[in-house]
């Protein structure tokens, strides 16, 4: 049996063992000697009542009672939409949803939305949910084309219906019925790479499936999912859209719409999205495993870790590779984002502004 990976340490900035005994130590001697009627600075530094000095957490872990966090440098512009809808007195939810729908419209970002790549045959398919923490309700749509907004099919599938997922076909015609707009998603930048991509192809891949095999072994396959987190004085919610990996076979789903996979959320523990290949977090329960961890009562670092690090062990047993990183918040609003591989940045907004934030990369 293998050795069981290191606990993560403490989270830094925070004291370690030997500095609380220390201190602690200091602070009954101090007593003590009051008690025995000393006079000096060890007694006078000890006053009764008064507040002693505690340890601050970093400033990226601290709890904020209002944020907006999402993956990537184009989280920024999504925040910013977020924050004011937000600020304006807006329902987290409602701040998800106008966040991430700036995202799906940008045809700059070939991994979401409008402008994203394809699938093997050159069509470009979506994928999105949502999730409202204080019920629980919850709504996604899959391989959804055509419609410029699929994060606002899923919020129409969790209000108005009495499912939680709708794919291809069906999605299409229940967008449709709720009036979105419909639109040709494919660029003509992003048609050029599929082009580019197909000519490329070994002589012998001519099935759309061989074709996406080769696609996973190469270099350009976008992932890089938009997943906003926003908490608002205790009440969360999140978001996930994507037009997923590039090339991909027809009809394949990622972790996005899953709900538990790549996103999840509890007022009551907390809330976590993901980034990457989803289907090393599906195989895992990425998201609602780290909720259940913060549940448990482990800080969103380490509850983080702990799911990064059993990705990383399933991927290694089957000789996988790949990166898949997480934004993590706490009901407190302590946030937290991790990663496989270097890279990974995410966009965090709160009162001092917004500003991106390295992903810890977890060994």
């Amino acid at each position: 049996m293998s050795a069981l990976p290191p606990f993560p340490g403490p989270e830094p900035g925070w004291p370690s063992r030997r500095d609380v005994l220390h201190v602690g130590g200091a602070l009954l001697t101090a007593v003590t000697l009051a008690g025995c009627g000393a006079t000096g600075a060890a007694a006078a530094d000890v006053q009764p009542g008064a507040a002693q000095p505690q340890p601050q957490p970093p400033a990226g872990h601290r709890p904020r009672a209002r944020l907006v966090a999402s993956t990537w440098s184009f989280g920024q512009a999504a925040n910013a939409e977020a924050w004011r809808v937000l600020q304006g007195g807006g329902q987290p939810l409602d701040a998800c949803e106008a966040g991430v729908k700036v995202t799906e419209a940008d045809p700059a970002v070939t991994s979401v939305g409008y402008g994203g790549l394809p699938n093997a045959e050159g069509v470009v398919e979506l994928d999105a949910s949502v999730m409202r923490g204080d019920s629980l309700q919850c709504g996604a749509v899959a391989s959804l084309r055509g419609f410029l907004h699929p994060v606002s099919a899923a919020r129409a599938v969790m209000e108005r219906t009495r499912h939680v997922l709708l794919v291809g076909q069906g999605a299409a015609e229940f967008a449709r019925a709720q009036g979105l707009h419909e639109q040709d998603l494919l660029t003509p930048e992003s048609r050029r790479r599929w082009e580019a991509w197909c000519a490329e192809q070994a002589t012998g891949a001519a099935e759309p499936w061989e074709q996406a095999r080769v696609a996973l072994a190469g270099r350009d396959h976008d992932h890089d999912t938009i997943g906003m987190i926003v908490a608002d004085r205790g009440r969360l919610a999140t978001a996930v859209t994507t037009s997923g990996l590039a090339w991909k076979l027809p009809g394949r789903v990622g972790d996005s719409p899953i709900i538990g996979a790549g996103s999840y959320c509890d007022d009551e523990a907390g809330a976590a999205v993901s980034t990457g290949v989803g289907e090393e977090v599906i195989r895992v329960g990425g998201c609602v495993t780290i909720v259940e961890a913060l549940r448990r009562g482990l800080t969103p670092r380490r509850a983080g870790i702990e799911v990064l690090r059993r990705v990383r062990r399933s991927m290694a047993r089957a000789g996988r590779s790949g990166d898949v990183a997480f934004i993590v918040c706490s009901r407190e609003g302590a946030t937290w984002g991790g990663c496989l591989n270097a890279g990974f940045q995410y966009a965090l907004t709160d009162d001092d502004g917004t500003r991106l934030v390295n992903g810890e990369v977890v060994s």
